[in-house]
């Protein structure tokens, strides 16, 4: 009973943040809405139910996310047999103090379309720069294309993830080494969320139209012949403005309504849309 009674806590102080984030993304929605009149239409679009429903979701993707964190000591010390595949390995990279437990739902997905050679990672220590950890990130990459004798590798990345690959193609020569990038709710402009938690240095880096964004931007958002996946949600809670998220014209942008950014983790839409884009090639 004491067991139940504790995560019940537990669950409860993560809907309470689930909830507090999306006050914020409300207020980010009504008060910084560019270029849009305020006609009303927009009020009469809200859909109450789909918004509560998401936000409970989103605070049970939240919790699972949480308690399933020790996981990662094991996928971190797991690596899949080397098995024949004509196409690229998969690095999966998480988001800012996730970990490779992360990608437990999407890596099994896959594994059942056949695909083999799937590899994870976590990065550490979390309040590093962003160029340290996507320092990281370049030496997982190089592992996993030495070990499987590729040439290039596919990345799906969550979150800040997808900020560090980016940042790695275009700093730390991985032009020609990345096939693509499937980037799962990456603040890709920023975040209004980070000024929430600033006490590292990455966060202040992910601050929304930051100088770090902006130079990282400087050139276009979808450099070099990588191709480039985004899949964000209109209802993301943490990454705010949710626009944020979209790579431009350079990029295959797909827009998800009611999905908050940890449920992308477990949505079997987002899956789909994963698939589609590793069996185009």
């Amino acid at each position: 009973m004491i067991i139940l009674y504790f995560i019940l806590i537990l669950y409860l102080i993560v809907a309470v943040a689930t909830l507090c984030l999306y006050m914020v993304a409300w207020y980010d929605y009504v008060n910084f809405r560019v270029n849009k009149p305020d006609n009303g239409d927009w009020r009469r679009l809200i859909q109450a139910f789909k918004m509560l429903s998401s936000v409970f979701l989103e605070s049970l993707a939240m919790f699972f996310h949480g308690i399933t964190q020790p996981l990662r000591y094991i996928f971190d010390r797991t690596s899949p047999r080397k098995a024949p595949d004509s196409r690229p390995p998969i690095l999966f990279v998480h988001g800012w103090s996730s970990g490779s437990h992360a990608f437990m739902f999407i890596a099994g997905y896959l594994k059942r379309k056949g695909f083999k050679n799937l590899y994870r990672m976590t990065y550490r220590p979390i309040l590093a720069d962003s160029a340290r950890l996507a320092q990281k990130v370049a030496d997982r990459i190089n592992e996993v294309l030495k070990e499987t004798r590729a040439e290039r590798i596919n990345i799906i990345a969550h979150s800040m993830g997808g900020v560090l690959i980016r940042y790695a193609i275009k700093n730390l020569d991985l032009e020609d080494r990345v096939n693509m990038l499937i980037s799962i709710g990456g603040p890709h402009r920023g975040t209004r969320v980070a000024a929430l938690m600033p006490y590292g240095r990455n966060t202040l880096e992910l601050l929304y139209k930051s100088d770090f964004m902006e130079d990282l931007a400087a050139g276009g958002l979808t450099p070099s012949n990588v191709k480039y996946v985004s899949i964000y949600s209109a209802f993301d809670n943490f990454v705010i403005p949710q626009e944020s998220a979209n790579l431009g014209e350079g990029a295959n942008n797909y827009k998800l309504p009611f999905h908050g950014h940890l449920r992308m983790l477990y949505s079997n839409r987002v899956n789909r849309i994963i698939l589609k884009e590793l069996m185009a090639e």
